[in-house]
């Protein structure tokens, strides 16, 4: 399987325009070639080449896209059968979205799904602008490649910019992920709600945990970098799953205030942490204990 680097097309129709439109193809992105009559087996077998109305009838697998042959094939258009590349992509992300599969789930196996690979991609760009652009570029790639959207997207890694990169970043966040939710601490508080501790340097563990079921989660870093870069701290954060939990964090900090000065959050009241660039001298259990009887 291999990213398309040209495309070969016959006559100029609405049915040869169209087919381009809905793979994405811009003459000023791609190489285009008008040819008469149908290219090569040789071509027709190159999935590197797209071949719109030039032979290849019914074989869309190998970048083919035409309807015109004596030995059978496809009565579709080439448009149609662009289309049908396209709805199938359509239907993997409504799968998605309306929680149907599961974002790790690959059909037959392998790593990453493509949700996985634009996740990766989500994890390594920051910037919306940017994460636009790459998100853009990666789904060309999966639409001209001819990629089954619902399997592994490993065999066009090497045609994505980064796209090593996007996997292995996911990878490692997994892991991390699988990692957090072992050495989490799990606790109910007197109100009866699920309340979550763990010690890492991650700073993904609030999400992981609120993932896994928890209203309130503590995380203690203890190696949380100073701004200035010299050096780490000892960090605590509190938190509550306001999206489930109708709570704030204030009958905690007023009471953590009276231990340590420093401690504070933002007035929504949904965050607070220790002080900032230096270590907090409260050990963790005594911030549970906290929790567990005000929460």
């Amino acid at each position: 399987m291999s990213f398309a680097r040209e495309v070969f097309f016959g006559k100029v129709d609405l049915d040869t325009l169209v087919t381009s439109l809905v793979l994405g193809l811009n003459p000023s992105e791609i190489l285009f070639k008008a040819v008469a009559g149908s290219v090569s087996e040789v071509m027709l077998a190159d999935t590197s080449v797209m071949a719109i109305e030039v032979g290849g009838s019914g074989r869309v697998a190998e970048n083919n896209f035409d309807h015109h042959s004596s030995k059978g094939g496809t009565t579709l258009s080439s448009a149609a059968q662009a289309l049908e590349r396209l709805a199938r992509l359509v239907r993997y992300v409504d799968e998605l979205d309306r929680g149907d599969r599961r974002a790790e789930y690959v059909k037959d196996g392998g790593f990453p799904s493509l949700s996985q690979l634009i996740s990766g991609m989500l994890l390594v760009e920051h910037s919306p602008n940017v994460r636009m652009e790459r998100g853009l570029e990666l789904l060309k790639v999966v639409l001209h490649s001819g990629i089954d959207p619902f399997g592994s997207m490993d065999a066009i890694l090497d045609f994505i910019p980064q796209g090593r990169l996007y996997a292995s970043t996911k990878r490692e966040h997994d892991r991390q992920f699988e990692e957090m939710s072992r050495t989490a601490t799990w606790y109910t508080t007197n109100e009866g709600r699920r309340f979550a501790v763990v010690e890492t340097s991650w700073i993904g563990a609030l999400g992981v945990l609120y993932g896994k079921g928890a209203d309130i989660v503590l995380a203690l870093n203890p190696e949380m970098s100073k701004s200035d870069g010299n050096g780490s701290y000892k960090k605590f954060t509190l938190a509550v799953n306001r999206s489930v939990v109708d709570i704030t964090v204030f009958p905690v900090l007023e009471e953590l205030l009276k231990l340590e000065e420093g401690w504070g959050g933002p007035n929504h009241g949904g965050i607070c942490g220790s002080p900032v660039g230096r270590n907090s001298e409260l050990e963790i259990q005594q911030v549970v204990q906290i929790v567990i009887e005000k929460l």
